[in-house]
């Protein structure tokens, strides 16, 4: 009887002693994103009393890849480059202020329940500049939350809009299928608010689609745009 009790205790110390090979978990730490996609927004032009002057389509096309890293199991690191390129042949050469290439970075924090981040975006062109980003969650970053970004680390500028606030789910680590879905604002040209989402989707091991969208009205031209993404994640711990 006295042997069969020191069974329990030395296979515990075998245990913690010997390496034991497992299937790695689903949590990973670097990521690499390639995207294109194309749209059209609207310029509009008002007059000094709010009457509409000129509507005019602005199609474009852009294209850029995406790093993102987690330094820490909380703290993330995104940088991101691209082109951008305004396809307004005919229009004044002030619709074709956004044109050139694109870059930026942000660091943010992910507590539990609360998401916090900043850093800059840089948009070349006639009338390019470089801006503060942001970024803020409030709910389970692999669950449902809630976020707002301004300037977000993308692939293809314009697809999100330069300012976006919704619901998300399962945008962390876990691999996975999720998504977002909310508002957006388009490029400083035009006033008029969008509908903005993407559709994130594994096909593969280590493989992932991302499917992105906004959509909305302008004062005479409908304002749209779609990307189409691929990130690879690199290992598991």
């Amino acid at each position: 009887m006295r042997t069969r009790l020191l069974h329990a205790p030395l296979l515990l110390f075998l245990y913690q002693a010997v390496p034991v090979r497992g299937t790695p978990d689903s949590l990973d730490r670097h990521r690499l994103t390639v995207g294109f996609g194309a749209g059209r927004w609207e310029n509009e032009q008002f007059s000094c009393y709010g009457d509409l002057l000129s509507a005019l389509p602005v199609p474009y096309t852009s294209g850029g890849v995406q790093y993102d890293a987690w330094a820490t199991p909380h703290l993330r690191v995104s940088g991101y480059a691209g082109t951008y390129r305004s396809r307004a042949d005919s229009a004044p050469p002030a619709v074709r202020d956004y044109d050139g290439p694109f870059f930026g970075g942000q660091v943010a924090y992910e507590w539990r329940s609360v998401g916090l981040g900043a850093g800059f975006a840089h948009v070349a062109g006639y009338d390019g500049f470089t801006s503060p980003s942001g970024y803020l969650r409030f709910g389970t970053l692999d669950g449902v939350h809630i976020r707002a970004d301004l300037f977000p680390p993308t692939t293809v500028l314009g697809s999100t809009g330069w300012f976006r606030a919704g619901v998300g789910y399962r945008e962390g680590r876990a691999r996975g299928v999720g998504g977002f879905l909310g508002v957006a604002i388009p490029p400083a040209y035009s006033q008029k608010g969008m509908f903005t989402g993407y559709f994130n989707v594994p096909v593969g091991r280590h493989v992932e689609l991302q499917l992105d969208g906004v959509i909305g009205p302008g004062e005479q031209y409908s304002q749209q745009g779609a990307a189409i993404a691929v990130r690879y994640n690199f290992g598991s711990h």
